[in-house]
């Protein structure tokens, strides 16, 4: 019988084929396997994963990264590296006060070392231009910005002029 699309087409395989007593001995089986497999892949990347001077993401931030970059050229990727070091150099700036809040003054010298470092970082970003330009790139940001601070005044049952009118002293930043 030849398959069709849309029809279901069932192989006749004998039932002496498997060799699993159960479900559960099916699974253990499979389970054992695809252990057996991240283990030779732990190990074959190991020397690569391991090695400090190895930078990497998650696969699917990695994802989102390209994408951004397919759409709006190399200018995604200097607002991403932008907006990372910023938010890097805030977490910086948290623990600072905790340092300073602890009389830990190695530690604050330290801390504000590096956030030194994060801001230099940051200005040499700014200053580098991008091949496609930012035009292209800031409208669709400011688009999708826009709809997710509407929806976000939506859920709190709250009015754009309440947030934007200028007498509020509200940091619409973390409405985002």
């Amino acid at each position: 019988m030849a398959p069709f699309f849309g029809k279901l087409c069932l192989l006749p395989l004998p039932m002496d084929s498997f060799s699993f007593d159960s479900v559960s001995h099916f699974l253990q089986q499979v389970e054992g396997a695809k252990n057996r497999k991240r283990q030779a892949i732990d190990e074959g990347t190991e020397p690569f994963l391991t090695d400090p001077s190895t930078f990497a993401m998650s696969p699917e931030i990695a994802k989102l990264v390209d994408e951004e970059v397919e759409k709006y050229g190399d200018e995604a990727l200097k607002q991403i590296g932008i907006v990372a070091l910023g938010k890097w150099a805030d977490y910086h700036q948290g623990i600072l006060q905790e340092h300073i809040d602890n009389d830990a003054m190695a530690e604050s010298l330290m801390t504000l070392r590096d956030i030194s470092s994060l801001n230099i970082a940051l200005r040499l970003l700014e200053e580098i231009g991008s091949f496609g330009g930012d035009e292209d790139y800031r409208r669709a940001m400011r688009q999708q910005i826009n709809q997710a601070i509407l929806e976000k005044l939506e859920e709190a049952g709250r009015d754009p002029e309440e947030v934007f009118n200028g007498d509020s002293e509200e940091n619409y930043h973390n409405l985002l």
